[in-house]
């Protein structure tokens, strides 16, 4: 394989120097217009931190000079145009997919669209160039070691497209992020086109390229113009398919190094955001402000040095998915495995620079289960024990007889019945118990309706050791598993004496006699 492949500079530099030209003249045009017609992104304290109303439009200008320079391209003379501008046979697709991408975001950057309607004409979009002969059939992770994806290969194309194109928009949240994050991804599969045959078609890229830097020079901080939807999102679009391109070579297999460390950030960054909404249990479409640029700004970073950490940043993560894809396989396997620990190094500890707690409590639950993994089991085996043993009690000071003796083996301090409701007293052997080593308690509520229609209450209390305490092991699902059985003695012995008498009408949250009750933590 070739590290270099002969091709002629001029029209490469034709098609930057259009692209720039048209792009950098236009900006002005645009600019004013927004202002005019009020086309404005309003600044707020949740995800637009820029200091006053800007125009939203920028990706009108990249997109009109990409357009008339693959136009110009298409219209050259057909011999000199395989000469000078190399054609792939799917830019009709591409272009079209682009174009509906584009116009489905500028819709959304005037009127608004609801995310669902976004995502489905996105992916509508990809199926053009994919018509067109585009699609990631094969790839491969280094050295001759290929995996042909088979009926696979078009499903995982349609989401790689999609998957950049909403990547790119959700990065665009500080001034000049998104186009210097274009701009690595365009320099790194220029760069590919370059070093893998067959020829590309470079002049487009190349054209791009010099669109999205006259637009920079608009959206540096503090910006002039935003990207908006149209233009986030057509980036986002191009960019997913010459990135794969240009990642592929003359047997058809993709480079994944170069195609992933190219857009790495915003992958990275999508992909955190997607966990991190799944964590908390939010929809994935749900905007918020605690994007990893966002989280950079709130730690006191200005936008600029913002951009400029995670521009040199990433620049050297694409340069390594580079030094991957044409490296001797022992050096490959070393590349690999440095930037294997130094990614797991960065994100514990990017996830305590940057404050997102939903990955550190992740964290210390996978690692408590790995710690108490064999603890958790043989809690469950005696709770089940003792929720058989409950069953045949005669009294209640048999019950409590059986909890007492069951405690320590669950690791509590004391597990009792209580059915008078006074005043709670800690158990005895901890009464005198400095404060910071005092226990808690979890009480689980426990009712059920006696033959004469009224609701009886009593309560099955845990006594733990102190929350930092190694003895505790998940009082709650204790108590899921004892309550019933705790139950179901009541509702056979109906006893009366010094249970709780719940006034008619309340359930105390019980919305059927069979519904188990939560169980309820107290200090």
């Amino acid at each position: 394989m070739s590290l270099v492949r002969s091709f002629v500079p001029i029209p490469e530099f034709a098609a930057f120097a259009i692209g720039f030209a048209i792009c950098y003249a236009l900006h002005p045009l645009v600019i004013r217009v927004a202002r005019d017609r009020a086309l404005l992104d309003i600044p707020d304290e949740i995800r637009h931190h820029h200091s006053s109303p800007t125009p939203r439009l920028g990706g009108i200008a990249i997109f009109v000079a990409a357009l008339a320079t693959s136009i110009l391209v298409l219209l050259q003379d057909p011999g000199a145009a395989q000469a000078h501008y190399p054609l792939a046979p799917q830019w009709p697709g591409v272009l079209i997919g682009a174009a509906i991408v584009f116009v489905a975001g500028l819709l959304d950057d005037l009127r608004g669209l609801k995310p669902g309607i976004k995502l489905t004409i996105h992916f509508i979009a990809a199926l053009f160039p994919i018509a067109y002969g585009f699609r990631i059939e094969a790839i491969r992770f280094g050295g001759t070691d290929v995996v042909h994806l088979g009926f696979l290969a078009i499903p995982i194309t349609v989401l790689w497209v999609v998957g950049l194109t909403n990547a790119f928009n959700l990065i665009d949240g500080v001034d000049g992020l998104a186009a210097t994050c274009a701009l690595i991804a365009l320099g790194t599969t220029m760069l590919a086109e370059v070093m893998f045959p067959p020829v590309k078609p470079l002049a487009i890229t190349a054209a791009l390229f010099g669109a999205v830097l006259a637009f920079l020079r608009f959206n540096r901080p503090p910006a002039r113009i935003f990207l908006g939807d149209s233009g986030s999102t057509m980036l986002g679009f191009f960019i997913g398919i010459r990135v794969a391109v240009g990642a592929t070579d003359e047997h058809g297999a993709t480079y994944v190094a170069i195609a992933l460390l190219a857009v790495a950030y915003p992958v990275l960054d999508t992909g955190v955001a997607i966990v991190r909404r799944w964590l908390r249990g939010h929809k994935f479409s749900r905007a918020d402000g605690r994007h990893i640029h966002h989280q950079f700004l709130a730690l006191g970073l200005s936008s600029k040095r913002t951009v400029e950490l995670l521009g040199l940043s990433f620049s050297a993560v694409a340069v390594l998915g580079l030094c991957i894809a044409v490296a001797p396989p022992q050096v490959t396997a070393l590349l690999v495995v440095i930037g294997a620990i130094v990614f797991a190094a960065a994100g514990v500890y990017g996830a305590r620079w940057l404050g997102y707690v939903e990955f550190l409590e992740f964290g210390a639950s996978i690692a408590s289960v790995a710690r108490n993994a064999r603890r958790h089991v043989q809690n469950k085996i005696v709770a089940n024990d003792v929720a058989q043993s409950l069953g045949g009690a005669h009294s209640l000071q048999d019950l409590n007889q059986i909890l007492e003796q069951a405690a320590l083996e669950l690791g509590f301090v004391q597990v009792s019945i209580e059915t008078d409701g006074g005043q709670v007293s800690m158990p005895r052997q901890r009464q005198i118990a400095p404060l910071d080593q005092r226990p808690f308690r979890v009480d689980c509520p426990i009712a059920w309706e006696m033959p004469d229609g009224h609701v009886r209450e009593i309560i099955l209390r845990f006594w733990c050791d102190s929350l930092n305490g190694r003895q505790y092991f998940g009082a709650e699902r204790i108590a899921a598993r004892l309550a019933p059985a705790v139950q179901r003695w009541f509702r056979t012995h109906t006893p009366s004496h010094g249970v709780i008498a719940v006034p008619d009408g309340v359930r105390l949250g019980v919305r059927s006699s069979g519904e188990r009750p939560a169980p309820v933590v107290r200090s």
